[in-house]
């Protein structure tokens, strides 16, 4: 009998699955399935996650890089030594918590902020036995909250430093108490305002003891209008910060702690380059007035005061002598050799005067070819000696070019004396052209005030 050979259709060609095997699998397949969702919720709602053991220490990390360190470096590791300051140890707890901030080192050493959301975890027992945690990266917002405070700290003290300025009476006063607040107000030892000179620098304006190097220092900064910060001689801190006028406008702020003193922070160096812009404007403004009131009582040919500043000078002064005075050759050497000329003998008078005019005096261009010098607590005598010697003093001058020949008239005020500035002022002139009547290139005494 021929062997019989038999085809399976395709419905009977499956293999039958035991029920156990089948369940097996579907299990195996769901745990993948749970596993990969729990590492992507885990990873869309944190940074990493974590467990440690009893002793504190990594027993499990998720991703394979953590804040920039391999996973598997950190494993075994004790968790807090990644903690940096000595704020709170989200390692150490032992109930559960959510969002607290710590700052730890990442990779390189680098700060990075995080926010631990932790819970502890027990054994059979019920003994604690580490803890389970995720950790989210919240650098970014640290910062830009820290940066937000900062800045309103700043403004803050601006606004205050500002306000001290701007309660001040004069200009001068005003860059005294900015840089006296500024001082205490970032824990310097001194602050100045700096300005450039022909050769170096010249401090306007300073509190504290001036480190040695720092003049120096802020000439170089002026003379190349850079900012300059760090240490002199690598003791003090100094920062040098300009103010941007026009020559000669320049100026810089300068700012030093005592040597061993922290360095110069960004919210330190802003509060600074604020105060170099203020303060600068306010010692622009001080010298532009200073330049104003100095012109207002100056005679521009001569640089001698004028008779509006000499008056006022008068007006407050106690006893002593008027000395007048009044070219006897101007109308001759601006009639041959022109006004020019005449200029110059009115300079060289000037010069005179300044010459010989002590501390505390004052000489002046009254107008014209007409001069005054004011010798404070001068009798009668002591003013007879100074006309003689300024008669003395011309002489010695004759046969040079423009050699001034002058009268003089004399009027002493006595102690306790009432009498008017412009009174005072009446009488010397009626001795000089007294003088001036009779022997030119003499003096007058003038009658006492009546």
């Amino acid at each position: 009998m021929a062997p019989m050979t038999m085809a399976l259709r395709p419905e009977e060609r499956c293999a039958t699955v035991p029920p156990a095997a089948a369940a097996a699998a579907a299990l195996h397949g769901a745990l993948l399935e749970s596993r990969q969702r729990w590492q992507d919720l885990a990873g869309l709602a944190a940074d990493f996650v974590f467990e440690t053991d009893s002793a504190g220490r990594f027993s499990f990390l998720w991703p394979e890089t953590v804040i920039g360190h391999p996973a598997t470096s950190l494993l075994g590791r004790r968790a807090a030594s990644l903690l940096l300051g000595t704020g709170p140890d989200p390692f150490a707890l032992r109930q559960p918590v959510r969002r607290q901030r710590a700052w730890v080192a990442g990779a390189g050493g680098k700060p990075r902020c995080l926010a631990f959301s932790v819970v502890p975890i027990g054994d059979a027992r019920g003994q604690f036995a580490g803890l389970r945690g995720a950790a989210l990266d919240v650098t970014e917002q640290e910062e830009a909250a820290a940066a937000a405070a900062a800045g309103l700290r700043r403004a803050a003290l601006l606004d205050a430093l500002a306000e001290t300025v701007r309660r001040a009476g004069t200009p001068r006063e005003a860059l005294a108490r900015g840089l006296s607040s500024l001082r205490d107000a970032l824990g310097c030892a001194g602050t100045a305002m700096i300005v450039p000179e022909a050769e170096g620098a010249a401090l306007v304006e300073a509190n504290g003891a001036v480190p040695a190097g720092l003049p120096e220092r802020a000439a170089a900064a002026l003379d190349a209008v850079e900012d300059w910060a760090g240490r002199l001689d690598g003791r003090e801190p100094a920062a040098l910060l300009h103010h941007h006028g026009r020559r000669p406008r320049v100026s810089a702020l300068a700012a030093w702690r005592g040597a061993g003193s922290r360095d110069w922070d960004a919210e330190d160096l802003a509060v600074l380059r604020s105060m170099a812009a203020m303060l600068g404007a306010v010692l622009g403004f001080a010298r532009l007035q200073e330049e104003l009131e100095h012109q207002a009582a100056t005679d521009a040919l001569t640089g001698l005061a004028n008779r509006r500043a000499f008056l006022a000078a008068l007006a407050s002064a106690g006893s002593g002598a008027l000395l007048t005075f009044d070219l006897d050759n101007l109308k001759p050497i601006n009639d041959r050799h022109g006004h020019e000329a005449g200029d110059a003998a009115l300079r060289a008078l000037a010069a005179l005067l300044r010459a010989d005019a002590g501390a505390g005096e004052v000489a002046a261009r009254l107008g014209g070819d007409e001069f005054a010098l004011w010798i404070p607590e001068a009798d009668i005598a002591a003013a007879k000696a100074r006309a003689e010697a300024l008669r003395a003093r011309a002489a010695a001058l004759a046969g040079t070019p423009h050699a001034p020949r002058f009268s003089m008239g004399i009027a002493c005020r006595p102690p306790g004396s009432p009498e008017s500035a412009r009174a005072l002022l009446a009488r010397a002139d009626a001795a000089l052209y007294a003088a001036k009547r009779g022997a030119r290139g003499s003096w007058r005494l003038a009658e006492p005030a009546a």
